[in-house]
Formats: structure tokens, sequence, C-alpha cells
């Protein structure tokens, strides 16, 4: 059977046009780099390669037992963004954990939010600033863990003219797009700075302009348009915004706080992210193959490039696997990556507190965990 045949797919994602999920950043807050992020380091390698990884004894279904059918939803299309969660699938690594998961694709007008509220999915992949603004609007859900434990969101320029501090885009012409001009005010809060002195143009989520040197510099994310401008003949240098004063976990798993303290749908939880957890430790050490399903399973309706698709998932490793991870395991939230967080997303009117975020479900997963080969 065809698994996409019953899958919608509401944007029309040429071969040549880059991934502009919801839309890169409609991230209210969200909101050194160069080539070398757009693959995992050796060290992050061995950092992800060493990370605790759930024990299969204490997940594993019971033999014979009927696995419960749960969703897990989406904040974008299925492409190399959602990697790890296509190896879970394909590799049986939530029904190893005792789960049914199904993988609802997201779109660019999709909230998770009130889907996880109403019981459609069990857990969802959201953007930091959005599930914020939801619990502080009453919904009861809690940030379980952060698939990216750095924020991609970057300044991108060309290599021959390379903007390499926020200070040197003084005097140059930057792009920012209309939704991600809050993320952008905030990063120049972050850093004391304003605008004045630097020419600051509207653009659309097409890095063309910058190829064509009609701007110097473009608000981007790390593993999309400096690899779609790569492809095109265009190098690139970017510098990531969290390493200039404003660090954020993004791409967050959530769950709703009635859910995480009930045991039968708590077990639940802990088994799809026990599945999210080891698919994400096979893109790292096998980032090609994760692409590969993205191309021709998964998002095969979207005609993928698939040379985008591989660059996206070996870039995404620097992004999902640390030092942390290495010590507590993938979509760890430490104390400090917390506190990091309230704050830049306080500089965009956001208010966060320590209690909306949980390693609780993490906790579980890497009790008595080994660790990945």
């Amino acid at each position: 059977m065809d698994r996409n045949a019953a899958r919608p797919h509401s944007l029309d994602m040429t071969s040549g046009r880059p991934i502009s999920r919801r839309l890169l950043l409609r991230r209210g807050a969200q909101l050194a780099g160069g080539a070398a992020l757009l693959g995992a380091t050796p060290s992050l390698l061995a950092a992800c390669s060493s990370s605790k990884s759930p024990s299969t004894t204490a997940t594993t279904a019971a033999s014979g037992a009927a696995l419960a059918k749960v969703s897990l939803q989406l904040n974008y299309l299925e492409n190399a963004q959602f990697a790890g969660s296509f190896y879970a699938e394909t590799k049986g690594y939530y029904k190893d954990a005792g789960v049914d998961v199904t993988l609802l694709p997201g779109g660019p007008n999709l909230s998770p939010e009130p889907i996880v509220v109403a019981g459609t999915a069990l857990v969802a992949i959201s953007h930091t600033a959005e599930i914020i603004q939801a619990i502080n609007n009453g919904a009861d859900l809690k940030l379980i863990g952060a698939g990216f434990q750095k924020n991609p969101t970057c300044i991108v320029s060309r290599a021959d003219a390379p903007i390499k501090t926020p200070q040197e885009m003084v005097g140059k012409k930057i792009g920012i797009s209309a939704t991600n001009t809050p993320i952008w005010d905030s990063f120049l809060k972050a850093n004391n700075m304003t605008a004045a002195g630097i020419d600051v143009v509207t653009v659309q989520f097409d890095p063309s302009s910058l190829a064509t040197g009609e701007i110097d510099g473009l608000m981007g994310f790390a593993v999309n348009e400096p690899i779609v401008l790569k492809l095109a003949g265009t190098p690139t240098y970017y510098f990531l915004l969290n390493d200039f004063n404003y660090p954020l976990m993004e791409d967050m798993y959530i769950a709703t706080g009635a859910n995480l303290a009930n045991p039968a749908k708590r077990k639940l939880i802990d088994g799809i992210m026990s599945g999210e957890s080891r698919g994400w430790s096979d893109v790292i050490t096998d980032p090609d193959g994760a692409a590969t399903l993205a191309v021709t399973d998964f998002g095969k309706d979207l005609n993928l490039n698939a040379t985008q698709q591989k660059l996206q998932t070996e870039g995404e490793g620097a992004f999902v696997a640390d030092a942390d991870t290495m010590a507590h395991g993938l979509f760890w939230m430490t104390d400090e990556k917390i506190a990091g967080t309230i704050h830049s997303l306080g500089l965009g009117g956001v208010t966060a507190t320590t209690s909306m975020f949980t390693d609780e479900v993490l906790s579980d997963i890497y009790k008595g965990g080994s660790t990945v080969a």
C-alpha cells in the first residue's frame, strides 16, 4: 500500500525551492557558523554515538500484547526535518516501545497545540514561542523535550562578502521576512543594538536576492537557505543567533499535563519518545539513509530534492546532538538551556516559566539506559 495515498499535502514542494516550514519561523521570539555546521562535526557525532539510549528491556512491549495506537503530530510536511521519526517507524522502534504510531503531517497553517489538547495526537512537535503562548492562553501543555538543542536561525551572507557578527550588519542591507520581524527585533535587543545604520529590507522566503547581491545578508535557517544557495552555485557564510546572546531550544515535543499525570497515558508518551530517541540517534550515524526515506517514501509526493535533503539531515546533527545530550540523552533540556530559552522569549514579550518544561519523560526512558555504540 502506498503510505502517502491518504496523507494530505498542502504545499507544492518543488525540487528547486527552499523548504519554508511554517514558515520557517513564525516563532514569536525564537528565536559561528560557516559551512562547517552544514555537517555534524566528529565531536558531535561522538556525542550522539555515546548519548544515552532508552533501555530496550524497559520499553519493549510484552510478547503477544496488542500495541496501543497513538499519533504524533508533526509541525510541517514530511521532509528531512522529521528524519528521526521516519527511522523510528521503519525500523520498528516505536513498536519495540509498545506503541503503534501514526505520523500526522503538518503544514504552513497548522497549529499542533490544539490537536494535542483535543486528544487527536498524544504528542506533537511545535515551535517554542507558539507553545508558550498557547500555555499562557490556558492550554494544558508541557514541553517534554527539545529536538534542536540550539536554534538554527541565522544570518546568511555570501562567502565572498561574509557578515560574521551582529555588529558587522551595520552599513549592510539585511533581508528580513515580515514573520521574522519579532525575532529580528529581539535579537537586536539581546545584543544591545538597534536597527540604526542597518538597511532592513522586507523579503519573502526566497534567497535569490542574496545570490544576486540585492541584499548583503538574510535571516534564514542554517539547514535550509545556505544549502539551497550552495546547490544553486552561491557559497555562503552564516552566523547563528544562538551564538550571539540569543539561546533558544527549538522543535519542542509537547504533551498535555493531564496525560503526563495519567500512568497509562504516560507509558504511551514514554513509548513515543523512546522511538524518537532511537530514530534520531540513527539519523546522526546514517543521515543519507534518513534523507532517502524522506525523498522516496514519506515525502515522495513532495518532489523533494535528494541532494538538499541529504545535506539537511547531515546538518541537523549539529543542532540535535551536543555535550548535554551526550551526558543526559537526546532531547534533554538542561536548567541552563531552559533559562536561556526563557530569557530569549522574554525579549520578544513571550513570558515563560520553568514549570512549563519537564524532563520527566526523558528520565523515564533513559533510566538504566545503555549507550549507543
